[in-house]
């Protein structure tokens, strides 16, 4: 190992001794490396060190990075306790913005295989560095405590993920707690351009770029896709626990409008399906309290959450369709047993009880509506302590309770119907699941009638829809509509 090509970064400040937290190995492709498609996947790509890691050392100099690589450091002792210094690889790729697994390095006339080792692509440009290196830290950690294997999703959707939309179980895990990290950075970090981005501590009305003034507020965010400040600002205030504002028949608008209609909770399924909440469940677990933990605190609970995660991946169900919010909820439990009713309480407050109570939706709705009239007398207050005591209990008595809201994921398509970004080229045929497709993209439905978008809704939160015959069955659309989908 060439000692130009290493990074040591330490864990204290520089007054104090310093740990050495990863080894950094910067890499460059041979060839072209394919970054068009949200993994690498297929094709092992061939690698070799960079010419001239120094370029690039000062790019890591910064809070996220030094978040970044404390994570990797906690990830690597549990993956391979007593290991040592990890190496953590970082493939300079021209787009590059990925986690992947498995490449090979070129060393002379030698080829090193990595079949298992996670590892980041990123563009080598110094801002893909700060915006994305911890977030992508995220995706190579938990590759790095699934044995070298990552989560798929089943992509029940038309659109990449985003943030506020509805994807799929898989991914929904994945990203949100990447995202969590992003939002924790966001919260804790104390460098300019965190606060300028995220804190408002600059403000600019007239002439500005399209990012700083005051006029494009609300779209500019919007507009980089990935929307960073609703990554922090929602994602904290748990806004993504609520259904879409826009119900009209707009995919783009259901899906990525970061606006809620907080009167009506996501069901069980939805969430499941949904980075936004689970970057909020992530972040506002590790940062609990009625006060600012300190950053040790922070560090041990981020290490918790990845000891329950590696056990979780050691156990063999790795379906996409897996829901793995309860059972990572499940292994947190069994691998933190003094911390079973407090993480019961996150996941019961968060969620206001969808989990575990057909009648959760019902009973917030009530109370929130209450609140908006000023009607103290009828927002039942003191109930609803009593039925989130009831929650509690009832999953420490039986975690599997977490289960019984929780159907199927069944992916459906609209085939003559799509959806198109213009940034990302052709449209695709809207693409959605059974159990949790909000009510503005069931209206895309070609011919589908206010009374059929009613019924659909109604019978699956009577109970979720447990294939496709089931739905057919249940949901109480003519043949004319059925026909226009496509199971």
């Amino acid at each position: 190992m060439r000692l130009s090509s290493i990074l040591f970064f330490a864990l204290a400040p520089a007054a104090a001794p310093a740990q050495e937290l990863a080894n950094v190995i910067f890499l460059e492709p041979v060839g072209k490396v394919d970054t068009s498609r949200a993994e690498v996947r297929g094709v092992t790509p061939l690698y070799h060190r960079a010419a001239d890691p120094a370029t690039y050392r000062p790019w890591l100099e910064n809070e996220s990075a030094r978040r970044a690589l404390r994570l990797y450091r906690a990830g690597y002792e549990i993956a391979s306790p007593g290991g040592g210094t990890p190496d953590y690889y970082v493939a300079l790729v021209p787009d590059g913005n990925h986690a992947a697994v498995g490449f090979k390095l070129q060393d002379g006339d030698k080829v090193e295989e990595h079949p298992k080792q996670a590892y980041i692509l990123l563009d080598p440009q110094p801002g893909q560095f700060e915006s994305t290196l911890l977030h992508e830290t995220g995706h190579v950690v938990m590759a790095m405590l699934a044995g070298g294997r990552q989560l798929d999703g089943n992509g029940v959707s038309a659109i990449p993920h985003t943030t506020a939309a509805l994807s799929d179980r898989g991914t929904a895990f994945s990203e949100g707690f990447a995202i969590h990290l992003e939002t924790l950075a966001a919260h804790l970090n104390h460098d300019t351009p965190t606060l300028q981005q995220f804190h408002r501590a600059r403000v600019r009305f007239g002439d500005g770029t399209f990012k700083e003034t005051e006029y494009f507020h609300h779209s500019s965010d919007l507009a980089t896709f990935s929307q960073s400040v609703a990554r922090y600002l929602d994602v904290r205030d748990n806004n993504f626990a609520f259904e879409p504002a826009y119900q009209g028949p707009d995919y783009l608008r259901v899906q990525m409008e970061k606006a809620r209609d907080f009167s009506s909770l996501r069901s069980a399924n939805q969430l499941l399906q949904s980075e936004g909440f689970y970057a909020s469940f992530f972040f506002l677990w590790v940062m609990r309290g009625a006060s600012l933990p300190p950053e040790s605190e922070i560090a041990e609970r981020e290490r918790h959450l990845l000891v329950a995660m590696r056990a979780m991946f050691s156990e063999d169900n790795w379906d996409p369709a897996s829901p793995w919010l309860v059972r990572f909820a499940a292994a947190y439990m069994k691998q933190f047993p003094e911390e079973r009713a407090a993480i019961v309480d996150a996941l019961n407050d968060l969620s206001h009880g969808v989990f575990v109570d057909t009648d959760a939706a019902r009973l917030w709705k009530a109370h929130y509506l209450a609140a908006l009239r000023l009607d103290q007398k009828n927002m039942n207050t003191a109930g609803i302590a009593e039925r989130r005591k009831q929650w509690r209990d009832a999953v420490l008595a039986d975690p599997r309770v977490l289960y019984s809201q929780v159907g199927a994921e069944i992916p459906c398509k609209v085939p003559g119907t799509s959806v198109s970004l213009a940034a990302f080229g052709e449209g695709s045929p809207v693409v959605f699941d059974l159990n949790t497709a909000p009510p503005g993209i069931i209206r895309l439905v070609p011919g589908i009638g206010e009374p059929e978008v009613a019924g659909w809704i109604e019978q699956r939160g009577k109970k979720p829809f447990a294939s496709v015959d089931d739905f057919k069955a249940r949901a109480g659309l003519r043949a004319a509509t059925l026909s226009a989908l496509q199971f």
